[in-house]
């Protein structure tokens, strides 16, 4: 912990230290009509699902799901000088096919112990929003 707390001492005394940002000439800071920005994450998928009958599966243990790279894209466009509307995309999809290591009833089916199954995680989540810039 005296590490975290040391990097947040320097940061806060440099924030406190540092001029403010000014526009030259009196111009605003924000000058831009459309900004496009994307941010890069990793996706970490775990959890498990009731088959019914003879127990769960789990996404890591049985399906070997792990850590894959995914971005999330931003539009941002300023309407007026604080007024923004913001629309987001985050694509999180992956797939893996495995041969069981366990008998799983899942709705009403049987695999047996041996079996070749897939699993597909998808989902598509749009976002939009709005924001109001009240520090400038």
């Amino acid at each position: 912990m005296p590490f975290k707390t040391g990097v947040l001492t320097v940061f806060l005394l440099w924030l406190m230290t540092s001029p403010p940002a000014r526009a030259q000439d009196g111009q605003d800071l924000d000058v831009y009509r459309w900004r496009l920005t994307g941010v890069w994450w990793f996706s970490s998928p775990t959890g498990s699902f009731n088959g019914g009958g003879s127990g769960t599966f789990d996404l890591t243990r049985d399906f070997g799901f792990g850590n894959y790279s995914t971005f999330t894209g931003t539009a941002d466009w300023r309407f007026k000088r604080k007024h923004h509307l913001l629309f987001s995309v985050s694509p999180v999809t992956n797939s893996r096919r495995t041969t069981l290591s366990k008998t799983i009833e899942f709705q009403g089916v049987t695999y047996d112990v041996g079996t070749s199954v897939g699993a597909e995680i998808k989902s598509l989540a749009f976002a939009p929003g709005y924001q109001y810039d009240i520090i400038r």
